[in-house]
C-alpha cells in the first residue's frame, strides 16, 4: 500500500491536492535523503500538522514518531504495532530540504520517502515486517450488473488534455464540487475527490477514514473520476451535533455503487523492533 500525502489529520484539515505516487516514486529513489535536515522536541499542546512547499522544503510540526512512520510507510493504523509509549506521546517538529523540486506537488510523495532513512537515522528505527491475517473492508460493487454510481465514472487519456473540470456535485453534498486537474486528488473529512487516477487511491483515502484496512475486491482497471462526500464522525465533543447528510458507507453506496464489506485478508504489518530518542539539534 502507498500513501501519497503527508498532512496529518486535525480538527481542520484542509483540502489537499496529491498527484499520483507512481510518478512521483519514478522521480525519485527510495533511498534519497534530505539533503539537510533538523529535529528537534516539541512540548505544546499544539495539534500535529505537515506540508511541503516550492523548492523541496517538508515541515511536521508537534508530530509523534507514530505519525511520521505511518506516513513515510503509507500505514494505516492497524498496520503500526509495538513500540514504547513515548513514540505516541511525545511531539516533534521536523524540516528537511532537499535540491530539485520546484513544485510541492512533485516534492510531495518524494518527501513521504526522505522521512524513511530519517527515521531509520535519528531516531534509530528498526521495522520488522510481516504479514498478519485481520479483518479487513473488501471495497465490492454494490450492483449485480456492475453499473457504477453518479459520482464515479471512467477517465480517459482524451479528456485530460483540456481544463480542470469538476464532477457534478451530488445533490446532498454539503461541499461544493472542486476541479481537478488529471492526476490529482483531494481528501478531507467527508469529502474525497478525484480525476483521472486509479481505484487504489480511492482505496488508501477510504483507509483514512475507516477502523479498518481498505482493499480493492471491484476487479475495476483503468484511471477513474470520482467525488464521495458523507458526514464525517464528530472529531471532539465541542464539533459533536446531528449528522447533516449521509454516512461513510451510505455515501459509497449510493454515489459510487460500491460497498464495504466486511471479511479478513492477509496484509502488510510493520512491528516496530528498535526506535530511540534523538538528539535534539
Amino acid at each position: 500500500m502507498t500513501g501519497c500525502a503527508l498532512e496529518f489529520n486535525s480538527r481542520t484539515i484542509a483540502a489537499i491536492l496529491v498527484v499520483t505516487a507512481e510518478l512521483l516514486c519514478a522521480q525519485t529513489p527510495a533511498s534519497r535523503s534530505f539533503d539537510v535536515a533538523s529535529v528537534k522536541p516539541n512540548q505544546s499542546r499544539d495539534e500535529p500538522a505537515s506540508f511541503v512547499t516550492p523548492g523541496g522544503r517538508y515541515v511536521a510540526t508537534n508530530a509523534t514518531v507514530r505519525m511520521l512512520i505511518k506516513s513515510a510507510y503509507g500505514l494505516h493504523d492497524t498496520q503500526l504495532v509495538g513500540g514504547p509509549k513515548w513514540v505516541e506521546t511525545e511531539g516533534f517538529d521536523i524540516e528537511g530540504k532537499a535540491q530539485g523540486f520546484a513544485t510541492a506537488a512533485a516534492f510531495r510523495d518524494a518527501a513521504r520517502l526522505m522521512l524513511r532513512p530519517l527515521l531509520a537515522d535519528r531516531f534509530k528505527l528498526v521495522l520488522r515486517h510481516e504479514s498478519r491475517r485481520l479483518p479487513v473492508y473488501a471495497l465490492v460493487l454494490a450492483r449485480p450488473d456492475r453499473q457504477l454510481g453518479p459520482q464515479l465514472r471512467r477517465s480517459s487519456a482524451a479528456e485530460c488534455n483540456g481544463a480542470a473540470v469538476a464532477m457534478p456535485t451530488y445533490p446532498q453534498a454539503a461541499e461544493p464540487e472542486v476541479p481537478l486537474p488529471c492526476g490529482a486528488e483531494v481528501y478531507r473529512p467527508g469529502h474525497v475527490a478525484a480525476r483521472a487516477m486509479a481505484l487504489s487511491n480511492l482505496v488508501l483515502n477510504l483507509s483514512r477514514w475507516t477502523d479498518r484496512v481498505v482493499v480493492d475486491s471491484t476487479g475495476l482497471a483503468g484511471v477513474f473520476d470520482w467525488e464521495i462526500q458523507w458526514s464525517p464522525e464528530p472529531q471532539s465533543p465541542d464539533h459533536a451535533g446531528p449528522a447533516t447528510g449521509p454516512t461513510l458507507v451510505t455515501a459509497i453506496r449510493e454515489q459510487a455503487h460500491l460497498r464495504l464489506q466486511g471479511t479478513q485478508r492477509s496484509i502488510d504489518v510493520f512491528v516496530v523492533e528498535r526506535v530511540e530518542h534523538p538528539d535534539p539539534d
